[in-house]
């Protein structure tokens, strides 16, 4: 069967995962990557030839290529997804075949669903979001150009558009974050959010003893 042709948007260590995944684990064959002309200093990216985004078009037109943006920051993940579309390319989506998901499963343009995530049933996820390795409960809807990275929410929660949750951050059950909430490594949010709000959690406190100190208390 031949295989669709892909090219891919960024030069990132994003990128060069997406298009390890996509080749070894899609229908897809990657034949390419593209970055604006003000971000070109070469033109081979992960032994693959680097185009210019402006003018993609004029060499590798939407009706023969698809588009994967693979890039982590929200806004400009949505950006170039606006833009990308209005050109009329279609944005392909990966769901890993070793993840952990429904046959009722929804997800919108631009997914990204990688090996470590488990998705319980009856999840929708919009167009433009980003899951590492992320644990989801049942009837969990993710809007717009969110990234979740080794989160976890209960069942029945909402994460409005352009969220970002962060590592082991935790979502109670039946809880809705508001759009552009911003929720950092190891925070249990157990409320709704309202937009625009962010939330941390204190990081490790270095001890004053070292290592060796600690270990030989040990021996003694």
């Amino acid at each position: 069967m031949k295989k669709k042709k892909l090219i891919i948007y960024g030069i990132g260590k994003f990128a060069e995962y997406v298009d390890y995944v996509f080749q070894n684990d899609s229908d897809y064959e990657v034949i390419a990557f593209c970055i604006e002309e003000k971000y070109l200093e070469t033109k081979l990216f992960n032994n693959k030839p680097l185009l210019k985004y402006e003018s993609l078009a004029d060499s590798y037109p939407p009706n023969l290529y698809d588009l994967f943006i693979a890039v982590g920051n929200n806004e400009i993940r949505k950006k170039i997804f606006e833009h990308s579309i209005s050109r009329g390319y279609y944005l392909a989506s990966y769901i890993s075949s070793k993840s952990k998901f429904w046959d009722n499963l929804i997800t919108g343009n631009n997914v990204f669903v990688d090996e470590g995530c488990v998705l319980q049933p009856f999840i929708k996820i919009s167009n433009n979001c980003i899951l590492f390795t992320s644990s989801l409960g049942h009837h969990t809807q993710i809007k717009e150009h969110s990234l979740l990275s080794g989160s976890k929410t209960g069942g029945n929660v909402i994460i409005g558009e352009n969220c970002y949750i962060g590592l082991n951050a935790s979502i109670k059950q039946n809880i809705n974050i508001g759009d552009n909430t911003i929720i950092g490594m190891n925070c249990a949010i157990e409320r709704d959010t309202k937009p625009n709000e962010v939330y941390s959690n204190k990081g490790t406190t270095k001890r004053k003893l070292t290592s060796s100190e600690l270990g030989n208390r040990f021996l003694k």
